[in-house]
């Protein structure tokens, strides 16, 4: 067993809770059609996750993303906020939590402020698949 701490493991996580403001099929719609291949075609080599889960029945959606580096996290949301797909993910839903696993660095958290995320920095543990 080798600690992730004397690895230098440097993942940022983000868990995005969302509720949605439209119908479901509006919501599946806008996840399928446009955010998924839209993100999966931008410029981001540092960018290693980006997952969408619904509950249906309650009509909300986390979004999970996960990055190599705080570098690779900025990146995202500074391409998320000049997107065309900005102003329709504001639209369908409102961001009811953030919250940032991992060592964010003072960029990240500068990038984020607005949001007003919960941080919780890395302490231990390990994970197979970096």
């Amino acid at each position: 067993y080798i600690s992730l701490e004397v690895l230098n493991m440097n993942h940022i996580t983000f868990i995005l809770s969302l509720k949605a403001l439209s119908g479901i099929e509006e919501t599946e719609n806008f996840i399928k059609e446009q955010s998924v291949p839209y993100t999966f075609e931008c410029d981001e080599s540092g960018t290693r996750s980006f997952e969408w889960y619904l509950d249906k029945k309650k009509n909300n959606a986390i979004l999970l993303e996960s990055f190599k580096d705080s570098e690779a996290a900025v990146l995202r949301v500074q391409n998320l906020l000049s997107s065309p797909l900005n102003e329709a993910f504001r639209d369908l839903f409102e961001v009811m939590n953030l919250t940032v696993l991992g060592n964010a660095s003072e960029p990240l958290i500068d990038t984020l402020e607005s949001w007003k995320p919960s941080y919780f920095a890395y302490e231990e543990g390990f994970n197979k698949t970096f």
